[in-house]
């Protein structure tokens, strides 16, 4: 359609009423019923051309922000001739965003370079997820023994994909017994580790007959070297880091609660998920020195990883999906991959990156003892579970119910991804009253008292912020270097070959099985 509106009009003017995206908060949309973003898109043709004849449209755009009544506010005083305007891009089925000088364009897309991304876990059971392992074997366990079919069904929460009766084939390398849940006995529930927000480890229970959409493929995948990393896909960004990193399995909204895409480093047979050539291509550009997809990955979160990143391509976000300056230069390369395998190995909790040589213990990603960026728990919280979380600028003190920690600096407090301040969201799921979403009675059940793992976990959390907004300086920097010097644009990696010109290689590998892919093996 938008190629058609170029080709036969002559002008057009697009006002973007849901800037804020899908399935945006009530209170930002024009119509309180709609999540789905709404424009109004002008178009005109001159009745003294020709019929058939070739057109270019020019079209402009504008966003209208804020909360329903500014936005009326902003529309009353819109005129077709004024200011506000911005063209857009001019070619074919480009989407009406405004057109921008900053280069982006030339630069590849995550999903040309790596090619296969999936949707995350999407359970539709808010239950099934939760901060504690214990939270979730006490709710299966209210789920099993309840006898009353009608209450059964309502702890479950039905759906058109999953049901009382449903049979559904066992996850990859997971097993459950053949009978569908409302036949279950068994009290202990399989749970997994998973990052349910970004930076924010929960426990999921790894069955498929209790998950909608549990993206078999990701399961599959899931292997002692596997990282994965999320762009936001639904809705534009224009601060906060454009790429989060987990080596957890990932639920669909990950990245910052609204949506997100999943690029997984390595497919279900451990090869690299990167396209045909490319990691040649960019060892020769390395002067021969070799190039691993780990080394793409870290190279991928320095220098898109960052505010400095998407605040500098915020028009060209407007339109989601993150692309990548590819830089050509080796000392640049270098620089750039050294500081990403600091933020992923803060990022993966010294799961992945870890060298103890370089100060990157495994496991480990507490500052020691001594030094002055250590988090110190002060005063506790207590027994009780907390109501809220405040802070303390002046004194760089969080405070959790009647526990302070500090020292929390202002940007570890503020840190946010997509507008979701994580410190913040992780403290909602774990408060007296979770703010998380309610889908059933058995969301009610929650901790009685404060689980002393939260307080270690939470001191993580803001260690592992503390290390990422120290590194933002040197990727701003990084980022300003890397886009004064040569880059491998889009068009000079098609030229090489290394770019793909089919779906089938989007598509997950598989270890073959007696000459058929196991993808391919019926069960």
């Amino acid at each position: 359609m938008r190629a058609y509106l170029r080709r036969t009009c002559d002008e057009g003017w697009i006002i973007n009423l849901s800037p804020e995206g899908q399935r945006a908060d009530v209170a930002t949309r024009v119509f309180p019923g709609v999540a789905q973003p709404l424009a109004i898109c002008i178009f005109v043709r001159k009745a003294t051309v020709e019929r058939g004849e070739r057109r270019t449209a020019r079209v402009h755009y504008r966003s209208v922000p804020g909360r329903r009544d500014e936005k009326f506010q902003q529309l009353r005083g819109v005129e077709l001739d004024d200011e506000g305007w911005k063209d857009t891009h001019a070619d074919g089925v480009r989407p009406f965003a405004p057109a921008t000088q900053s280069g982006w364009e030339d630069f590849p897309t995550l999903h040309d370079l790596f090619p296969w991304s999936t949707l995350g876990v999407t359970s539709n059971r808010s239950w099934t997820s939760a901060p504690t392992a214990e939270i979730l074997r006490r709710r299966w366990v209210t789920l099993v023994r309840e006898s009353d079919p009608a209450d059964k069904a309502e702890l479950f929460k039905i759906t058109g994909d999953r049901t009382l009766t449903s049979k559904k084939e066992p996850l990859p390398e997971r097993s459950h017994p053949p009978r569908p849940i409302g036949r279950e006995c068994n009290l202990q529930p399989q749970l997994v580790r998973t990052a349910l927000r970004s930076f924010d480890r929960q426990w999921l229970i790894a069955d498929n007959r209790v998950l909608d959409r549990p993206r078999p493929d990701l399961w599959a995948a899931l292997q002692p070297d596997q990282l994965f990393l999320n762009q936001q896909s639904s809705h534009e960004i224009d601060s906060g880091p454009g790429i989060v990193a987990t080596h957890l399995l990932p639920d669909t909204h990950h990245f910052n609660g609204r949506g997100g895409r999943v690029l997984p480093v390595l497919h279900p047979d451990g090869s690299p998920n990167v396209t045909d050539g490319l990691l040649t291509y960019m060892a020769h550009a390395m002067g021969g020195e070799p190039v691993t997809v780990m080394d793409l990955a870290a190279y991928t979160v320095a220098v898109t990883g960052h505010s400095a990143f998407t605040e500098r391509f915020a028009e060209d976000l407007l339109t989601p999906g993150v692309r990548l300056p590819l830089t050509r230069d080796p000392e640049l390369w270098r620089r750039a991959t050294a500081v990403g395998r600091e933020l992923l190995w803060a990022s993966t909790y010294g799961e992945r990156y870890a060298a103890p040589g370089a100060g990157r213990p495994s496991g480990a990603i507490e500052f020691p003892s001594g030094d002055e960026r250590q988090v110190r728990y002060l005063t506790h919280i207590g027994s009780g579970v907390p109501e809220r979380m405040s802070y303390e600028a002046e004194t760089q003190t969080l405070r959790v119910g009647d526990g302070t920690f500090a020292p929390v600096p202002e940007a570890v407090w503020a840190y946010h991804v997509g507008g979701m301040r994580v410190v913040n969201k992780w403290f909602g799921y774990r408060k007296a009253k979770p703010t998380s979403k309610r889908t059933s009675p058995l969301d009610d059940i929650h901790v009685e008292s404060w689980p002393p793992e939260w307080t270690k976990e939470l001191i993580e959390l803001l260690s592992v912020l503390r290390r990422l907004t120290d590194l933002g300086p040197a990727q701003s920097d990084l980022l300003t270097d890397i886009l004064a010097g040569p880059v491998a644009t889009h068009a000079e990696l098609m030229a090489a070959g290394v770019l793909l010109a089919s779906e089938a290689g989007r598509k997950p590998r598989y270890r073959p099985v007696d000459g058929l892919f196991a993808a391919d093996v019926p069960t």
